[in-house]
Formats: structure tokens, C-alpha cells, sequence
């Protein structure tokens, strides 16, 4: 154990005393880690946790609110994690807190130890509140900083030489390897891959992997490791730590950006305002006007690949700029003025060479033309033109037409390319995403209403990979229309606004959500929808008076999803009609856990072009389930057996199919059977339309 104390005494050296709180006028010294922490959230839920977030209720209107879980919870529950947040999102300091803390409780260091992990944190706005703590064994901690360039082998070669040699020992010890910024890999998807074999290699390793949600999420990710997202303070969390820390701030006008509510907090007061107007009150505070300038340029400097930038200033400065701090709060405001005083062709020549540095930069500047009442919009055009792997132009150029130049012809600008880009789909799922909220502002030009045609047929129904969906079988179907998409917010927001029915969805009024399935919905919210959408469009004359709307039976489901894919014994059928593979399709393997835009998935859609049919949501269907959740009353194979009985009990389970967002790849299929108790609700199920003949049922 030699080695091992040694390291934690050495990463305590390190890391104990590195300031987290950096005070601008010199009046007070920097404050560690250890004396100023506010425990992070997870966009994971009580609710999500408990039977995926079902919810029974009498009042619809009165849902239960959201209990997040603390990132120490999580990290202590699972063996692996991979954690996301964006830029100043407390990654590392989340991190460095859980390390310092396990390596005092093994050293027996007087400032750091399991003690300081014992914390009451509030779980939402309404001040709910539980105890974190670390649970069951305490691991030997090991903190790895990412490098650019190099692989997670030459990264552990490079700072625990020994890990494989203590592992392979005959009684191994319990090691936390915590992996920071692993979007700095030559390839971040091998890292991860290599990540999950360590896993599997060793028993007693335990594992923390954090990156930026930007260019990491979506990246295909091990079963064993479970990735959460980190979430910005909350009111409660805010006001807690100004009064815990007798910080002289208003916390209501604190961002709960973890590093920008830092810099408030050493301001003294709350600047009202975004990154930009914070930078520039704590740079202002700091150095006088030439010394702004000339950081401003250095900064800029560093960006573009010069890492001496900042050497000749180093006396005066400090080691501030060589902090976190500095790297997401600082310098982007710095670089952006820098970059503020030139041209747009040479800002978007700079900006081509370097998007991944410049991506925070950008926005800023714009805030600074505008407020400059420079004009934006060539700029914002310009940008939309550009191409890099991760779309980063085309998102902050339709970002800053939306802000800045909402001209009808600037607006079509940004659509023609924000449309273009989700249907090249070579973005990933999260960035065309994006990408898909930003349309929802500036209008979605798709048809999200589409109907597709399916053929009568006989369907191949049922699989072997579960038992419920056993035996394989056939159905006759006739034929119908199915929804291309899930019915998405604005379509359902419509009719409840139109009867009145309550719907207490957090996205029912999200304009950034329009186009994204609508969710949180019962089985009599979804057949309501449909008896009212038949009156609506027989009297439009879009369907024919013996036409109706309905939900979709199981074995129409399953015809459309699944189309002519015979059975394969032990193979799971997709819509794609081949094997699974990431980024076709919102499950849990990409770590969302969250509903996305409908139809960003282009390579997932069926051969006949519906959208959706895997992941994203689970689709309510007429189909009888039973009364058990385990086990079906109403087994394959499909027959007229009353299993189509509109008007059973609440107390029988209606069918879902088609897996949601944390839905693994073995149920987010075309076969996998799911239940819900019909008045059940959550935000991962809703629904897609089918349109047939009044005697089809």
C-alpha cells in the first residue's frame, strides 16, 4: 500500500491547496477547494429511478416534483461513471473534491476526509432537501488530468505506472480512477471503449470519467459505465452557499453556472448579466485598462495554439491565468475583445482554424458588436457557412441570428442550414439536437404531421430475445397510416389548449421544445387526442368521413416498425432493418436521458421513412397488457382474444413499445414489449397516430 498513500499524499501536495475562489483586488487570498465547495446535481431523478419515473395520480394537475441525486451519489452507486457537464459546469472541482476528501480519510489529513463528504444538499427549487454522504468502502484515489492528443493507456503509463501491477495483486486493493476532460483524447470513443475493458479486467477498480457534454455526448459508452449529466445550481443551492460563506451577493441574480456563481461571489455582489459582464467586472476590478488590452491579445495568443502567451505578464499576473478559473471565465472574454476590434473575414478565418478553442469566444464577441451596436448578422451568416466536425459555426451562427438578426431573410438562412445539417447526420445525435431546438425558435420547416403510408400485409411478429415477445408469429394486417413522428408538443399543446385538458408537461410551453415528442401523457390523454384530431381533420376534409385516429394496435405497430425483417433467432430486429449501432437512435447507450427533437436520427428511420420507432420514447398503444407487470394476461400469440378492448378496466396495463431514452438497446427495438397502467404517466412516454378505416380496429 506503500505506493498507493504515497499517491494520495502527493495529490493532496497538489491539489489541496489550489484555489477555487480567486478575489480580483488582492484583498483577500485565493480560498481552496476544501473551504468553499458546493455540492453538484445530476439531471438523474428519484422519479427516474422508481420503475422509470411512473406516475399515478388522482390530480394530473398536482405532478410529483424532481428529486435530483447529488454526482457523489451517483459515483459511490456505480462503478463506473461517466459524468457530462459544459463548460465551467464544476467538473473538476467535483472532482478534486471527492479525491482530496478519499485521499485525507486514508492519510489521516487534518483539512480533507470522509467527514467533509457528509453534506445536506437541496434537490430542487423547492428547497427539498437529503443528506450526501460516501458509502461502503473508501477507495484509494487516483486523479488523472487529460492531456491533448495522447491515449487513456499513455495517460496511465504516464501518471500511475504501477496501477496494473497493485490491481493484478492477490488481494488487489479498491482504486477510484478518476479520468478528467477525456474529450482531450486523440480518440475519445477508443478511450472510453478502453475504459470499460479495465473494468471488466479488474474487480476492484472503480472508475470516474468526466467530459464536456459538447463534443462527448453521444460517444458510445460501455454497459458498465453509467453516465449522468451534472445540472447548474439551484435557488435553494445558490442562497444556501451565500449565507453558509457570508458572501455579500443577492443569490436570486446568481447564475448557477458553478464558475460563473464563483465569480459573482468574489465580486462581492451579484452582477447582473451573462459570462461576459461577469469577466469583464472581475478583469476591471483587477488590472487597469493597457494590462486588459494586453492579456486581451495574449489570450487570444493562447487559444490559437501559443502557450507562451502569457509568460511575459507572468510577474504581474500570478498564477491566475494558468487556472480553471481563468480557462473558462477569463480568457474567453479576453480573446473575444481581442477578436471584437477585427474584420469578419478575418475573425471567421481565425474562427476556421481553431472552432473547438474559439467555440466560447464567439458569442461573446457578438455580445460585444451588439452592445457596440455593431451589426452581427454578416458575421452570424458567415459562420453558418463554415464546417467542422462538430457543426460548431453553423450552432453559434443560427444562435446569434436568432439573438441578435431575426430577419425573415436571416431566419431562412439559419433554417436552410440547420436543416441541412441534422439531415446529413454526420453531427452527432446531442449536436443535431441542437440544432433541432434552434429550428423549434425560428420555425420548423418539416411536416411533422406526416402521415406514411403501410401496406396490408402479414407481419412477422415477436422475437426470442424476451419471453414476453415469445413465440415468433404471424398477424394479418390491414392497411393504414401511421404518424412519421410521435406526436410532438405543438400538435398536442394545440388540442390542449383547444379542450382545456390539463397536461402538466415541464416541455408543454418550452419554445425550444415544440418539435419534441410530447411526453407525460396517460393512454386516455392519447385516445382523447386522437377523438379529437378525427373531428378536426374530417372536418378539414384531410381524412374521409368512415376514417379515423387512433392509436396504433401491437401488431400495426410492430408492421410498421419492423417492416418485412423476417425472424433471426437470438437477433433483435431494429427499424433500420440492421445491426444496432450509436447515434440511430435516442437510447440509453448514448446517456440523454432526456427526449430529443423527432426525426434527428436519419439513418434510424425505417425503410419506408417513419422516425423514431427506437428509443426516444415509449409509444402507447390499444393493445391489453394485464394486470401484472412481469407478466402478461394477454400473451403472444396475437389473437381476437378481448386484448382490443378500448373500454377495460384502469387496473389493465396497456401495451408500450418501442423503449425510450433510458431504454437499453435489447428493449428500444422493434419486439420488445412494455406496459403502463393506462391512467400511468412520465416524461418518457407518449405516443404516434395511426389513420384507418372506422371498421379497422
Amino acid at each position: 500500500m506503500s505506493i498507493l498513500r504515497s499517491s494520495a499524499e502527493s495529490l493532496i501536495e497538489r491539489f489541496g491547496t489550489m484555489p477555487l475562489l480567486w478575489f480580483p483586488d488582492g484583498s483577500r487570498t485565493p480560498v481552496a477547494i476544501g473551504a468553499f465547495y458546493v455540492p453538484l446535481l445530476v439531471s438523474y431523478t428519484q422519479e427516474d429511478m422508481e420503475a422509470k419515473g411512473l406516475r399515478k395520480l388522482a390530480d394530473p394537475n398536482a405532478p410529483r416534483p424532481p428529486v435530483h441525486f447529488t454526482a457523489l451519489e451517483m459515483a459511490t452507486r456505480e462503478r463506473g461513471c461517466l459524468f457530462f457537464g459544459g463548460t465551467g459546469a464544476g467538473k473538476t472541482s467535483f472532482a478534486l473534491d471527492l479525491a482530496l476528501n478519499l485521499a485525507g480519510a486514508h492519510t489521516g489529513d487534518p483539512q480533507y476526509g470522509l467527514a467533509k463528504l457528509r453534506r445536506v444538499v437541496a434537490r430542487n427549487d423547492l428547497g427539498m432537501a437529503a443528506e450526501e454522504s460516501w458509502c461502503g468502502d473508501v477507495p484509494w484515489p487516483v486523479y488523472c488530468p487529460a492531456r491533448a492528443g495522447i491515449s487513456l493507456s499513455d495517460l496511465i503509463d504516464e501518471h500511475t505506472p504501477w496501477l496494473d501491477t497493485e490491481l493484478d495483486a492477490p488481494a488487489p486493493p479498491t482504486v477510484l480512477l478518476i479520468i478528467d476532460g477525456i474529450e482531450q483524447f486523440s480518440d475519445p470513443s477508443a478511450a472510453l471503449q478502453e475504459a470499460g475493458d479495465l473494468l471488466a479486467r479488474h474487480a476492484t477498480l472503480r472508475l470516474i470519467l468526466l467530459g464536456n457534454d459538447y463534443y462527448c455526448r453521444s460517444l458510445p459508452v460501455p454497459d458498465a459505465i453509467a453516465q449522468f449529466t451534472l445540472i447548474d445550481f439551484n435557488s435553494v443551492q445558490r442562497a444556501n452557499a451565500v449565507a453558509a460563506y457570508g458572501l455579500v451577493a443577492n443569490a436570486d441574480l446568481m447564475c448557477g453556472r458553478p464558475d460563473l456563481f464563483a465569480t459573482a461571489a468574489v465580486l462581492g455582489h451579484a452582477v447582473e448579466g451573462s459570462a461576459l459582464a461577469l469577466a469583464d467586472a472581475w478583469l476591471a476590478s483587477a488590472f487597469d485598462g493597457a494590462t486588459r488590452d494586453a492579456l486581451a491579445h495574449a489570450a487570444l495568443a493562447y487559444l490559437c495554439d501559443d502557450q507562451t502567451a502569457f509568460q511575459s505578464n507572468e510577474a504581474s499576473l500570478g498564477p491566475v491565468m494558468g487556472s480553471a478559473f481563468a480557462r473558462t471565465v477569463l480568457i474567453p472574454a479576453l480573446a473575444a475583445h481581442a477578436l471584437s476590434r477585427t474584420q469578419v473575414a478575418t475573425i471567421v478565418s481565425t474562427f476556421a482554424g481553431h472552432p473547438r478553442a474559439l467555440r466560447t469566444v464567439i458569442p461573446l464577441l457578438a455580445e460585444i458588436w451588439h452592445a457596440n451596436g455593431r451589426e452581427v448578422g454578416p458575421l452570424a451568416r458567415a459562420l453558418l457557412a463554415t464546417r467542422d466536425a462538430f457543426a460548431t459555426g453553423i450552432l453559434i451562427g443560427a444562435d446569434m441570428i436568432v439573438t441578435y438578426d431575426p430577419s425573415p431573410d436571416a431566419l431562412a438562412f439559419a433554417r436552410a442550414a440547420l436543416a441541412e445539417m441534422i439531415a446529413r447526420g454526420d453531427a452527432t445525435l446531442a449536436l443535431r439536437d441542437r440544432a433541432a431546438q434552434s429550428l423549434a425558435l425560428i420555425g420548423d420547416p418539416r411536416d411533422l404531421g406526416e402521415l406514411i403510408a403501410i401496406p396490408a400485409g402479414r407481419a412477422v411478429i415477436g422475437s426470442d430475445t424476451h419471453p414476453n415477445s415469445m413465440p415468433v408469429h404471424h398477424a394479418d394486417v390491414a392497411a393504414f397510416l401511421i404518424g412519421r413522428y410521435p406526436v410532438t408538443n405543438a400538435d398536442y399543446g394545440a388540442f390542449a389548449s383547444f379542450t382545456g385538458r390539463p397536461w402538466s408537461s415541464p416541455d408543454a410551453a418550452s419554445p425550444t421544445r415544440s418539435n419534441a415528442p410530447a411526453t407525460d401523457l396517460t393512454w386516455y390523454d392519447a385516445c382523447a387526442y386522437c377523438a379529437w384530431l378525427t373531428e378536426q381533420w374530417r372536418a378539414s376534409g384531410r381524412i374521409t368521413p368512415d376514417q379515423h385516429v387512433r392509436l396504433p394496435t401491437e401488431p400495426e405497430w410492430e408492421w410498421a416498425a419492423r417492416g418485412a425483417q423476417p425472424d433471426q433467432p437470438g437477433s433483435v430486429r431494429y427499424p433500420w432493418a440492421g445491426p444496432w449501432a450509436p447515434g440511430l437512435s435516442n437510447s440509453a447507450e448514448l446517456g440523454l436521458n432526456v427526449v430529443t427533437a423527432v426525426g434527428i436520427c436519419p439513418g434510424g428511420r425505417t425503410p419506408l421513412g417513419i422516425d423514431d420507432m427506437a428509443g426516444q420514447i415509449w409509444e402507447w398503444t390499444t393493445t391489453l397488457w394485464g394486470s401484472d407487470m412481469a407478466n402478461p394476461s394477454f400473451t403472444y400469440p396475437y389473437r381476437d382474444d378481448g386484448r382490443e378492448a378500448l373500454d377495460a378496466d384502469v387496473t389493465v396495463r396497456r401495451v408500450l413499445r418501442g423503449g425510450c431514452f433510458s431504454s437499453g438497446k435489447m428493449k428500444a427495438c422493434c419486439t420488445y414489449r412494455g406496459s403502463l397502467e393506462p391512467n400511468g404517466f412520465w416524461r418518457g412516454n407518449g405516443f404516434r397516430i395511426v389513420v384507418a378505416r372506422t371498421s379497422s380496429n
